[in-house]
């Protein structure tokens, strides 16, 4: 994406989930593209510390909200800290998430329900405040996380990949619902990726067969296809699998994500905040 296209779109851009991971990966390539951005996460000191050095390596604006969107709370006290700010968001990177690895009768229920909070709740929250604000400015983009887990029933992350399943077609149906108003609406959906995930959510050393798609490389293909497509799937190993599930019935997938994630003894959660 060039800074031309960002420049269309207005505003800064406001990414949660931004203290690692991809939702840092974010922040740095629009904060590379002069981008002023707002960022949020529930840790203050690490947004803190990337705040400033974005700021000192692209002279652009940077705010910092910190807020755990587990809060049912959270999108509305995130936009009360926006419009504090005087800020005008052109572009929402809904990034934050959180999940767990391991049987499901072994995870803690209140864990579970606390999933769809964050992944999907929040990122409606969000979306349902600054939705009609775009539709009035008449332009802005929003981007929505999801996941190859989305593309069919996934045993051992069971709510986790139930709730990217909501949100791709959550993303989908705002990007069908929105384009007549100038609206850029993407779902990207990334495989394997090299963030603090794996190692929160005690998956030891993953050797996926779709090999791993770097932070860098699923932001880019995701502004790539902002403007141009509903959703993206970035890697062509992660497109050859998705093809392949959708072949299968969903209960021959269940089973054979059963197959492929059957944990040993160990289980945990992970958040991309």
């Amino acid at each position: 994406m060039q800074v031309r296209e960002i420049d269309a779109y207005g505003g800064a851009a406001l990414i949660t989930g931004a203290s690692s991971g991809i939702g840092e990966a974010y922040a740095r390539r629009l904060a590379a593209e002069g981008m002023d951005l707002v960022l949020v996460a529930r840790r203050a000191d690490r947004l803190e510390k990337l705040a400033r050095e974005l700021r000192s390596a692209s002279g652009i604006t940077v705010h910092v909200v910190p807020q755990d969107l587990m809060d049912r709370d959270g999108p509305r006290l995130v936009f009360d800290a926006v419009d504090r700010l005087g800020i005008e968001i052109g572009v929402l990177v809904s990034n934050a998430g959180f999940g767990t690895y391991g049987r499901f009768i072994d995870q803690d229920p209140e864990l579970q329900l606390q999933i769809p909070e964050v992944n999907n709740r929040a990122a409606v929250g969000l979306a349902a405040i600054l939705a009609p604000r775009l539709v009035e400015r008449g332009r802005g983009a929003m981007i929505f996380l999801s996941s190859t887990a989305a593309y069919q029933p996934v045993a051992f992350e069971a709510v986790y990949g139930a709730s990217k399943a909501f949100n791709l077609m959550f993303g989908e149906a705002l990007w069908a619902e929105l384009a007549e108003h100038g609206i850029d609406v993407i779902v990207l959906s990334p495989g394997f990726t090299p963030t603090e995930y794996q190692r929160k959510a005690g998956m030891g050393e993953p050797q996926p067969i779709t090999g791993w798609t770097s932070p860098e490389q699923v932001v880019d293909a995701s502004l790539r296809g902002l403007g141009r497509r509903s959703s993206v799937v970035p890697g062509w190993r992660n497109r050859v699998v998705i093809f392949l599930m959708r072949i299968l019935t969903r209960r021959a997938a269940a089973r054979l994500t059963y197959r492929v994630n059957k944990p040993a003894d160990r289980s945990g959660s992970a958040t991309a905040d």
